[in-house]
């Protein structure tokens, strides 16, 4: 059973090992490894931040990835997701996104979520479609990458 709980300032150093994994590198927008200082202030951020929300996933209390969802100023949640390396291709990804959003709705009050999923990663783009989000024509994406911006409706807690 997968179980969410707030990250914390401890969990740095996984946080940090998960986004740093070569498969989570090459499916992000930046491509570069991460330090530990830029990881740590980040990290200090998004955990003081009201309108943002890092969660750990964990299964018989072992983690096994993370969702977090900021707040936009028009009420959306940007969603992200990381699976630690061992536990993707086996269906925790798509438990671990049903949990966030239902956090993020009773937390941040979304009634709304977003994605932007690079178009060759289709493994995370299976994952929102198969949670609900359709890709939405014409939206803008960082940098011009070869992106897609994914949304859904979030049933209200």
């Amino acid at each position: 059973m997968t179980e969410l709980r707030a990250a914390r300032a401890e969990d740095a150093a996984i946080l940090l090992e998960w986004a740093n994994d070569a498969a989570t590198r090459a499916a992000s927008f930046d491509r570069e490894p991460i330090t530990w200082s830029t990881h740590v202030a980040w990290l200090a951020s998004v955990l003081g931040d009201e309108n943002r929300r890092l969660w750990i996933a964990e299964e018989a209390g072992v983690p096994v990835g993370q969702v977090r969802v900021d707040r936009t100023p028009d009420g959306v949640g940007v969603v992200s997701i990381g699976l630690a390396p061992q536990a993707r291709g086996r269906g925790v990804g798509t438990e671990v996104l049903r949990l966030g959003l239902a956090a993020a709705a009773r937390e941040l009050t979304v009634r709304r979520a977003r994605a932007v999923v690079l178009t060759v990663n289709l493994p995370s783009r299976r994952l929102f479609e198969g949670a609900g989000f359709v890709a939405v024509p014409g939206a803008g994406v960082p940098g011009g990458a070869s992106a897609m911006v994914m949304e859904a409706q979030l049933d209200a807690p």
